[in-house]
C-alpha cells in the first residue's frame, strides 16, 4: 500500500514538473483563435479535461504542435487546443505585458538571434515589457531599449491585451503603454522608440496593439470613427491645427488619457497636457476612436 502511495506521489511530482517545463519551453508562434468557444484541454484529446474556453480572436502563445493539437499558453494556463481552429503566426506584433526573468540573467539582443549583439543583461526577477514575437523570440522593451529575448527565458505574467477584455481595459493598456515614453525626446520625423514627432508617437503606440494608422496627423484623421469632445474616452486620438494656412486638416495629434488631458510628442518631449490649455483649446479639430 505504501509502495502504491509513493508511486502515485512520484507520478504527481513528475506531472507537475512536466507542466512547469512546458511553460518555459521555447515558443514557436502566436495563435489567433478562429472560432468562439474553443476549448483548452489538459491533454491532446477531445476527452481531455476542459481547462478554459477561448473566444474568437483571442490570442495564444504556441509552444509546439502535437499531432493535430497545439500546446499553448492561454491566459497563463498551459493546455492543448485543436490546431484546426487556430491561425498560426511565427512573427506578430502583440502586447503580452510584462515577462519575468525566471532564472539567472538573460541577454537583451539587438535582433532575434543568438548572433544579435547584446544590448544589456536583465537579472532574475526583473521584467521586460513584451510587444511582439519573432521566430521563437519575444520583442521587448526594457529601460528605454527595444530588443529581443529568447522565449524560453521569460515567464509570462499577464494575459495578452484583448483576451476577454473590454474596450475600456484595452484602452487603459494603451494609455499605460504610452506613458512609458514620457520624457522621450521630440524628434521631427521620429517614429520611435528613442525619439518621436507627434504622429510618429501615436502611430507607434497604435501599432503595438495591432492597429495601423497613417503617418501624418492629417492622414490619421481618416482612421477609426469620429467622436465628439463630450464623449472622449481614453485611447481616442485628438487632433489640432498648429499651423494656420498649412492646407492640412490637422497638424498635431495626441492620445486622450482621460480627465481632460492627452499625451503627445511636442516641444520638450512626450508629455501630458490639459485640453483646456489655451494654445490647444483654440486649435482643437476633433477626435477619432481607433481602439
Amino acid at each position: 500500500m505504501r509502495y502504491i502511495r509513493n508511486l502515485l506521489l512520484t507520478l504527481a511530482i513528475l506531472l507537475t514538473l512536466a507542466a512547469a517545463a512546458s511553460a518555459i519551453e521555447l515558443k514557436t508562434g502566436i495563435g489567433t483563435v478562429t472560432a468562439g468557444g474553443l476549448r483548452l484541454r489538459a491533454s491532446a484529446s477531445t476527452s481531455g479535461e476542459i481547462l478554459a474556453n477561448a473566444n474568437a480572436n483571442d490570442k495564444v502563445v504556441i509552444i509546439r504542435k502535437v499531432d493535430g493539437w497545439y500546446l499553448v499558453d492561454y491566459n497563463l494556463q498551459i493546455g492543448y487546443m485543436s490546431a484546426d481552429y487556430i491561425a498560426f503566426d511565427p512573427v506578430k506584433n502583440i502586447v503580452l505585458g510584462n515577462g519575468r526573468v525566471a532564472e539567472g540573467s538573460v541577454n537583451l539582443r539587438s535582433s532575434p538571434s543568438q548572433d544579435g549583439s547584446v544590448i544589456c543583461r536583465i537579472s532574475q526577477g526583473e521584467t521586460a515589457y513584451i510587444i511582439g514575437f519573432n521566430n521563437c523570440w519575444y520583442k521587448v522593451q526594457y529601460n528605454g531599449n527595444t530588443g529581443y529575448i529568447r522565449s524560453d527565458l521569460l515567464e509570462l505574467t499577464e494575459k495578452p491585451v484583448g483576451n476577454g477584455g473590454s474596450a475600456a481595459s484595452i484602452a487603459q493598456s494603451v494609455i499605460e503603454f504610452a506613458k512609458k515614453y514620457l520624457g522621450t525626446p521630440y524628434v521631427w520625423g521620429g517614429t520611435g522608440p528613442k525619439g518621436f514627432d507627434c504622429s510618429g508617437f501615436t502611430r507607434y503606440v497604435a501599432k503595438q496593439f495591432g492597429v495601423f494608422v497613417g503617418r501624418t496627423a492629417d492622414n490619421q484623421l481618416d482612421y477609426g470613427y469620429a467622436v465628439s469632445r463630450e464623449n472622449l474616452s481614453p485611447g481616442d486620438l485628438v487632433f489640432f491645427e498648429r499651423t494656420y494656412g498649412s492646407g492640412a486638416r490637422a497638424t498635431h495629434v495626441g492620445i486622450y488619457v482621460g480627465g481632460g488631458s492627452f499625451i503627445h510628442a511636442a516641444n520638450g518631449g512626450v508629455k501630458i497636457t490639459d485640453l483646456s490649455e489655451e494654445y490647444y483649446a483654440n486649435r482643437y479639430v476633433g477626435a477619432r476612436r481607433i481602439f
